[in-house]
């Protein structure tokens, strides 16, 4: 069997674009669990089956991938009545750079709750601050 290749592709890095998504659970990067500890240093676990007690991060925490790496969860609820997306909690891992991720986090977040159908993205705990939810822009 013949194979045809870019050799020159083969040298270079792969370029990684500075953007920030929020995985489901179910992503294949995330799913088989020993794999992607052992690639990527990541522990993940979906903890809704998990006693609230017991659980470490929040009832549907989600992987945030920043580029190629994993750099934190963030444990979110739609408030559909009220067309309130709510930031519960973020969990920042040990190398993430959060002054780096931050801004690309917040325009995903408000993204994320536009699809969830939210017009206000309450993402005080996102920022460590006290304040009101704010409306999205729509445009």
């Amino acid at each position: 069997m013949d194979a045809y290749v870019d050799s020159a592709a083969l040298q270079s890095a792969p370029a990684s674009r500075e953007e920030v998504t929020i995985l489901s659970p179910f992503d294949n990067l995330v799913i088989h669990r020993d794999r992607l500890s052992a690639l990527f240093g990541f522990d993940y676990r979906i903890e809704c089956y998990t006693a609230a007690p017991k659980r470490a991060f929040g009832y549907f925490c989600l992987p945030v991938l920043f580029g190629d790496r994993l750099v934190a969860r963030v444990d979110c609820k739609a408030h559909r009545g009220e067309a309130r997306f709510e930031v519960i909690s973020t969990h920042w891992e040990a190398a993430a750079d959060r002054n780096e991720v931050l801004p690309h986090l917040a325009s995903e977040l408000e993204r994320f709750a536009g699809f969830n159908g939210c017009a206000t993205l309450d993402d005080a705990a996102l920022r460590k601050r006290a304040g009101r939810p704010r409306a999205l822009q729509r445009g």
